[in-house]
């Protein structure tokens, strides 16, 4: 059951139509509580010149912490009041566009895009909104093909299109999931053609504004009196300098990754969303409900969001990246809380920093809370050991790395990586065995502490080889 809640508001209430029989409510939001500062070590690690972050109940921001500076040579201190981009964030904003729609009976998402669309590649024709809404379409990726330099770009649809157009679909649609940044380009050009108005415009006059959201907007061009972020990408070299980059353009993402906006109005969509303000409860369950592939496995993923869980407990969620910015956000419907957070640099990890509010909120969740057990297999722990230095330093054989951990140790990409993997690769002998996933029998929870500092780390041993390894400070 999705348990929407309705209440009353104490700032002011003004209803508005909203999906053709639901109301809305514009809200003057309460003043953002004092910032408090962000835990330095997990602030630094995220990479980037500063990060934001919050703690949002029924509409409102309730804690909010800071760290770093404004601008790319972190001057100045981190804005809270700032917009930031939110990238793929974005795709369940331009859902609920086309969901709305769906509800006034106006798009069919089991219908053809060709209904809508007659300026497209013939092989993407037959491919339904629904599968484009879930990532199973088929439909190639134009971000993975053209890279992130598009977005600093303002192509037509055809320029965009044409990054794509001479590859054949991915896969037969609904038989597999793929992340495709083209299938929510052509979901907000049929929210542009059935409502007759610009993608932008018809977010800010149909959601936003009746939201009292007016710090939110497509593209990352600020009207005034918003201030925006500015975003920032790594210089090449180490230690070279960071580098602006410009805001990215709504015509070269739309609804895939084109949202601006700030915690404080955040707060607001995440509370209208939640409530059932935004969509009817049916629509809801559209959206929230993980899409199944022609063999009945579940994707994990509805329209514009991830529905999964974080250490047992229920999570919607969704992450994004432009060319200048990192953003992350997650619901936790049984605790009626979310958290989010803005960092104003491609490639920055905030993970860390979301994780360390949920933990605030959650502090059961903790890893500090689990108590160590007899481990029992020392064997593939001094063999995890081993595949942390293959992985960390790429000492060979590495027979004890998997084809993509091969490829992780060897790879210029991973390098800054790689150089947060070595001192535990170095300190391999103070692994402490936790735990094994509860969920997944593959994963595998060890302790390890270097100078007084305690890391945790969650390792995926896969058929006698080392597949992956993730990083928590708790």
């Amino acid at each position: 059951m999705l348990g929407f809640k309705f209440k009353a508001c104490a700032t002011g209430v003004v209803l508005l139509l909203a999906a053709g029989h639901q109301a809305a409510y514009a809200q003057t939001p309460a003043p953002l509580p004092p910032a408090q500062a962000l835990n330095a070590t997990v602030g630094e690690r995220s990479g980037a010149p500063g990060v934001v972050a919050a703690i949002l109940r029924d509409g409102a921001v309730t804690e909010v912490f800071a760290w770093g500076g404004a601008n790319c040579a972190g001057g100045g201190a981190a804005g809270v009041n700032a917009a930031y981009e939110i990238g793929s964030i974005s795709k369940h904003v331009a859902a609920v566009a086309l969901l709305r729609l769906w509800e006034q009976g106006r798009v069919d998402l089991d219908g053809p895009i060709s209904a809508y669309l007659d300026d497209i590649p013939t092989a993407w024709r037959q491919t339904t909104l629904r599968q484009l809404a879930t990532h199973t379409s088929g439909v190639p990726d134009y971000e993975e093909a053209g890279g992130y330099g598009v977005y600093e770009t303002e192509p037509t649809p055809a320029q965009v299109y044409a990054i794509v157009a001479d590859r054949p679909l991915d896969f037969e649609p609904g038989t597999r999931w793929s992340y495709s940044n083209t299938g929510y380009f052509l979901l907000s050009r049929i929210v542009e053609q059935v409502s007759g108005t610009n993608f932008g415009d018809y977010l800010r006059t149909e959601l936003f504004t009746p939201l009292g959201m007016h710090h939110s907007f497509m593209g990352g061009y600020a009207p005034a009196p918003t201030d925006m972020a500015q975003g920032c990408r790594p210089g090449v070299g180490e230690d070279a300098a960071r580098i602006p980059v410009r805001p990215i353009h709504e015509a070269s993402t739309y609804g895939a990754g084109g949202v601006s906006t700030t915690l404080q109005d955040w707060a607001l969509w995440d509370d209208a969303l939640h409530d059932g303000r935004l969509l009817s409860p049916r629509a809801m369950e559209v959206m929230l409900t993980p899409q199944r592939l022609a063999d009945g496995s579940s994707t994990g993923y509805g329209f514009g969001l991830f529905v999964d869980d974080f250490r047992g407990v229920r999570r919607i969620q969704h992450t994004g990246q432009t060319q200048g910015f990192v953003a992350d956000y997650q619901h936790y419907p049984e605790q009626d809380f979310s958290v989010v957070a803005f960092a104003n640099m491609y490639g920055a990890g905030v993970g860390g920093v979301t994780r360390s509010l949920v933990l605030r909120t959650i502090p059961e969740l903790g890893y500090d809370r689990i108590a160590a057990q007899s481990d029992p297999d020392p064997a593939r722990t001094l063999a995890v050991g081993q595949a942390l230095r293959q992985a960390a330093f790429n000492e060979q054989p590495a027979d004890l790395l998997s084809d993509g951990m091969r490829r992780f140790a060897s790879g210029e990409q991973f390098a800054a990586a790689r150089a947060q993997l070595r001192p535990y690769a170095e300190h391999a002998g103070a692994l402490v065995y936790l735990r094994p996933d509860p969920l997944d029998g593959e994963r595998h929870l060890y302790r390890i502490t270097i100078d007084g500092e305690t890391t945790y780390l969650t390792v995926v041993w896969r058929q006698g080889k080392l597949a992956g390894v993730q990083r928590a400070d708790n």
